[in-house]
């Protein structure tokens, strides 16, 4: 164990300290087609910062399946530092002026679509902390931060336990300042290509890598069959404008899974782009802080 690697896992448990201190779960709203669950506190001041620090912590390494931060493959030293900075600038930028439409559209599908996933992968770690209304249960084991946000295949598998019972939960991450029906649209038909069978390989290769982790009892449970048998489908949508979250919505009611599986994951930000840039400039000056 080195001094800076050690340092570096304290500094990420207070980062992740902090967004548990802001962040909170509102208990799910049923409608006729779904349950909303309301996430607050995102917009908090101490988020970007925490935020930053968190992911960059997730791309060097630190995250393990289990949700829990682990010293044992984070990135050290100078020649991991640059890899790290390349990944990141690759991901968001080495700025925040957008004043093209080609940069606006970076701004727009890549690096606002890659803090949103890192958003829901936050959410989801802290509902391996404790139990949260994001799942029927405990999050136990959660797919890694992709170094990518237009990558083919499921945005987050995990899986969680409710009373001895696992489950998986798929998530499909949308950020948008106003577009929200059409993101909800999208995720919902690739719900639908789930249950048609069109991701089988994914979530096969997902969960055969979280067996290992699991308690016995639980790791006996991951059969082909889980995720037809016991699925939960979570849109995680960050964004601004007003939608109406409550209406009935007929794609998924289409789902094979039940209603209270169905779950709306809704994080609403007072100043979208703003939050997504300060996020940003953490996510830079982090670098230095997260791979010494």
């Amino acid at each position: 164990m080195t001094v800076g690697a050690s340092s570096v896992i304290d500094l990420l448990t207070a980062a992740v300290d902090d967004l548990e201190k802001c962040v909170v779960f509102h208990p799910g709203i049923a409608t006729p087609s779904h349950t909303v669950v309301s996430v607050t506190g995102v917009d908090s001041a101490q988020v970007p910062l925490a935020l930053g620090r968190y992911l960059v912590g997730a791309l060097s390494g630190a995250v393990q399946l289990d949700a829990q931060l682990s010293q044992d493959m984070l990135a050290e030293g100078v020649d991991r530092r640059e890899e790290i900075n390349r990944t990141v600038q690759s991901l968001i930028g080495s700025h925040n002026l957008f004043v093209t439409r080609e940069e606006r559209r970076f701004r727009d599908t890549r690096r606002n679509a890659w803090i949103g996933e890192g958003v829901a992968h936050a959410l989801l770690a802290l509902s391996a902390r404790r139990e949260t209304s994001c799942v029927d249960g405990q999050i136990c084991a959660l797919s890694e931060v992709h170094e990518t946000p237009n990558r083919q295949g499921l945005d987050s598998v995990s899986t969680y336990v409710q009373a001895g019972v696992l489950g998986v939960a798929i998530g499909e991450s949308k950020s948008t300042a106003s577009n929200v029906n059409a993101n909800l649209g999208s995720a919902a038909d690739l719900f639908i290509d789930v249950e048609l069978g069109k991701h089988g390989p994914d979530l096969r290769s997902k969960l055969m890598a979280f067996r290992p982790i699991l308690a016995p009892g639980l790791k006996e449970q991951v059969k082909d069959s889980l995720w037809s048998e016991n699925a939960s489908y979570l849109p995680i949508i960050v964004y601004q404008d007003a939608g109406d979250f409550t209406a009935s919505r007929p794609k998924f009611n289409q789902l094979k899974t039940p209603r209270h599986r169905r779950r709306f994951i809704v994080v609403e930000l007072a100043d979208f782009h703003r939050f997504f840039d300060s996020v940003a400039d953490a996510m830079r000056r982090a670098v230095a802080e997260v791979v010494v």
